[in-house]
């Protein structure tokens, strides 16, 4: 049994050992490259953190925020699935995999998903605002009820996707119609 530590703050001074975190803040801490197999967030916030290439298998993330993260080429879809659960503001996730996660009702606001892989990614009732979707893959995925209205540049193929009652604005439909290589005006 792994070790409970609540309701502490870190930074990148104090080092981390495998436990249970809950209701913790970790402020500038460099998680990059760490093995982070079978650690417990509940209820944390990052803030300024880097994440990139962390080993994530059986990660656990419960309601957790990201604010101003870098989290490149995170396999998210190797973490734990049980209560995950978790919000992006202003982080980079670029090169990212959430491949068959269900994790409805997430929130990635404003930021760059360069060529993040959501395929059969249930997104369903997610908020993309103000996201780059920049090459982000969309293949089998639910996005049922979703709102995609300031997210850009993204593609996203309606005949292999679930968008039904999905949230579009008339500045960005074109990501639904690139496939047909038609010129928008």
């Amino acid at each position: 049994m792994i070790p409970l530590v609540e309701n502490q703050n870190f930074n990148s001074d104090k080092p981390l050992e495998k436990a249970e975190y809950e209701n913790c803040s970790f402020h500038n801490y460099d998680f990059g490259s760490k093995n982070l197999s079978e650690f417990i967030f509940s209820d944390c916030e990052f803030l300024d953190c880097d994440f990139s290439n962390c080993i994530l298998k059986n990660t656990s993330f419960r309601e957790v925020t990201f604010s101003n993260c870098k989290m490149l080429g995170l396999r998210f879809d190797e973490c734990s699935d049980f209560l995950l659960s978790f919000h992006f503001i202003s982080c980079t996730l670029s090169f990212s995999s959430f491949y068959k996660l269900k994790i409805k009702g997430s929130k990635f606001e404003g930021s760059k998903m360069e060529q993040v892989d959501f395929t059969e990614t249930n997104l369903s009732k997610a908020l993309f605002h103000n996201c780059d979707l920049k090459a982000a893959i969309f293949q089998a995925t639910n996005l049922e009820n979703s709102n995609l209205e300031t997210a850009y540049n993204f593609s996203i193929d309606p005949e292999n996707n679930h968008i039904k009652k999905a949230k579009f604005s008339s500045d960005n439909i074109r990501g639904l119609l690139t496939k047909y290589n038609i010129i928008i005006h």
